[in-house]
């Protein structure tokens, strides 16, 4: 059994689904419960396709930083399925190639074959978004995603030329063995940067996610803000964290984006009074903290971060894009008192919110306090005066949030979440309070999560 079914058995299955539109969403939940169970039987290890000996033709590299993510994303994923498959049926061939190119991203061992599950990915969102019936603002995530996979491509093409190689741990260590001069990887490291920054939703490249998820429903704003941000993000840190190297000016100029992607997207969550636009602006800031941790080293918390915001978000996302619906109106006042009525939904929500603030008896203050206290003994002090203060400023909007969806307005707020919505988000604010307290198992893992490195080692000092 090799890691490729996972990619394998999602793009089969979509080509099966064009034959019967009515077996298609059957195909689709089926297809995304195996796919997580495949999950824990596949070995872990480098799958070579093709019959070619390393480092060349395709390999997947399936450890213990892709397996987190792949158990992470395809889970999501079937959750925001089976939650919305009544409702958009149509769209569940689609569905399909987007769970082949989010798993081909998080497996793959070879930087064109990512750029390849990156428009494969990429092209999949533009039609899912097309559910939310704005076709200006699909238009503008397509040409902006469409430029960004295009600066990727041309940052690899130079690297290309420069080492002869498009596999990822061969030009790792062609780089790291050669003397090639540091200055000469600025322009392609920034390129490929820049290009992997649009879909990860970093500041300034981000110019799409504002008319995406403002206009959002129960499949766009989990899937593009949880599912999708969650697998660029992992993406994006394991290249910074092996590939990209980063030091002297495109270093700082990293940070810097990065410091003001925090501060901007807090800016922007606190001036605004619409429930998707502070989920969303919440979002950005949050993918900006944990690249920044993936810049620093601190691998493990960041992918925990990255795990329990994408929960979060999912949650987030589900309660008030239902609402808007049955509503017609995210305005935080128009919503107003909509927990009223719907007491275990707001429990959800609050645990939600709070985990995002890192409060204690959840897991996000578990997190928080372990890469603060990390970043500390790296005497990193600016950056953790940064997320501190960029942490009260989501306080004050997140508990202005809260207190407008718990108490009453004058208007009747009536929003019924389906018994399927109530497990899952029990489900998920259980895990989130478990680990919140129980902290052993995240504890059971080191910094040696990526293993990018040590496998450059076997493979190339035996």
């Amino acid at each position: 059994m090799s890691a490729i079914l996972l990619i394998a058995i999602p793009l089969l299955a979509a080509f099966l689904s064009i034959l019967s539109k009515k077996l298609a969403p059957f195909i689709l939940i089926v297809v995304s419960v195996v796919n997580v169970i495949l999950l824990f039987l596949v070995p872990e290890g480098i799958v070579i396709i093709g019959g070619f000996s390393f480092p060349y033709g395709i390999n997947l590299l399936f450890d213990t930083y892709s397996k987190l993510a792949l158990i992470l994303v395809n889970t999501l994923f079937l959750i925001v399925v089976v939650l919305n498959i009544s409702e958009f049926k149509k769209f569940s061939t689609v569905l399909l190639v987007s769970l082949a190119g989010l798993n081909g991203l998080l497996l793959t061992g070879d930087l064109f074959n990512l750029f390849v599950f990156l428009e494969i990915a990429g092209i999949s969102a533009y039609l899912i978004t097309t559910s939310n019936k704005k076709p200006l603002a699909t238009f503008n995530y397509l040409v902006i995603g469409a430029v960004g996979s295009s600066l990727y491509l041309f940052g690899l093409i130079i690297l290309y030329s420069m080492f002869g190689t498009l596999n990822l741990m061969d030009m790792i260590n062609q780089i790291q063995t050669t003397d090639v001069a540091y200055s000469n990887l600025i322009l392609p490291f920034f390129l490929m940067i820049v290009g992997l920054g649009v879909e990860a939703k970093i500041l300034p490249f981000n110019a799409w996610v504002k008319g995406i998820l403002k206009h959002s429903n129960t499949l766009s704003g989990p899937m593009i803000a949880s599912v999708y941000a969650a697998t660029m993000t992992l993406v994006f840190g394991r290249l910074i964290n092996n590939l990209f190297m980063l030091e002297g000016k495109l270093l700082t100029v990293v940070v810097v984006i990065l410091v003001a992607g925090i501060f901007i997207g807090e800016a922007m969550a606190y001036s605004s009074s619409k429930a998707r636009e502070i989920l969303l602006f919440s979002s950005i800031s949050q993918a900006s903290i944990a690249i920044l941790l993936f810049v620093n080293g601190i691998v493990l918390w960041a992918v925990y971060l990255i795990i329990a915001n994408a929960l979060s978000k999912a949650v987030l996302f589900l309660v008030i894009n239902k609402a808007t619906k049955e509503t017609n109106d995210d305005d935080v006042n128009a919503l107003q008192g909509l927990f009223s009525k719907n007491i275990l939904v707001g429990i959800v929500f609050t645990i939600a919110s709070l985990s995002v603030l890192g409060l204690p008896l959840f897991v996000g203050f578990i997190i928080k306090l372990n890469f603060l206290t990390e970043l500390v003994v790296a005497d990193k002090l600016i950056i953790v005066a940064i997320i501190l203060v960029s942490s009260i400023i989501e306080g004050v909007y997140f508990v202005k949030l809260l207190v407008k969806l718990w108490f009453k307005g004058d208007n009747e707020i009536n929003v019924n979440y389906s018994l399927s919505y109530k497990l899952v988000f029990i489900i998920i604010a259980s895990l989130m309070i478990v680990f919140g307290t129980y902290t052993s198992p995240l504890h059971s893992l080191d910094n040696g999560i990526d293993t990018v490195q040590s496998e450059i080692e076997v493979i190339y000092n035996g």
